[in-house]
Parts: structure tokens; C-alpha cells; sequence
């Protein structure tokens, strides 16, 4: 893994799981939402393994979605756990209310 996609992935595992939250919190259940997750880090691991070109070695392939699936998976387990997913994503999303009283 080259520094570029080692980067990329890096960006993934942080990213990933607050698109997927914001779309949870407005469209989806738990469960869709795991699988959406998945779904969209095995995608960007494909696209990472390609940044150096396309891999030759299929253990490249493996390597790059893998990591990018898993990191996101322990990502937003450990977001969850202390409440940034939750607590600070729907304060983000909730900014653009206007609240009438």
C-alpha cells in the first residue's frame, strides 16, 4: 500500500461513517444503513487500490477494500460508543433549522 492509498483510506475510515449517519438519521434504519456503509467503503477501497493504477495483484484489491470496510466498521463502532455520530452529527445537521416558537 503506497502512501497515497494508505492516505485515502485513512480519509475513508472518517469520513464514511458521517455520510452514513446523515443519511441514517433521514432515510434509513440501522440495519440499511450498516449495509450502506459497507456498500460504500468497499467502493472506496476499490477506487484506493486504483490510485497507484490498477492493481495486477489481486491481494492488492483484497488488501484496499478490506481495509477500507473494516476501518470504517471500527470507525463508527468507536464513534458511536462516545456519542460523535449521535450527539455531534445531529447538532450539524440540526444548524440549518429554523426553530419557530
Amino acid at each position: 500500500m503506497t502512501e497515497i492509498q494508505a492516505s485515502l483510506t485513512v480519509a475513508t475510515v472518517l469520513v464514511v461513517p458521517y455520510i452514513v449517519q446523515a443519511i441514517k438519521t433521514k432515510a434509513m434504519t440501522g440495519g440499511v444503513a450498516r449495509w450502506t456503509a459497507i456498500a460504500v467503503s468497499a467502493g472506496c477501497g476499490a477506487l484506493t487500490a486504483m490510485a497507484g493504477g490498477v492493481p495486477t495483484d489481486p491481494s492488492a484489491w483484497v488488501t484496499s477494500i478490506f481495509a477500507c470496510v473494516g476501518g470504517v466498521q471500527v470507525a463508527y463502532a468507536a464513534f458511536k460508543s462516545v456519542g460523535i455520530t449521535d450527539k455531534w452529527l445531529d447538532a450539524l445537521l440540526a444548524l440549518g433549522d429554523i426553530k419557530e416558537d
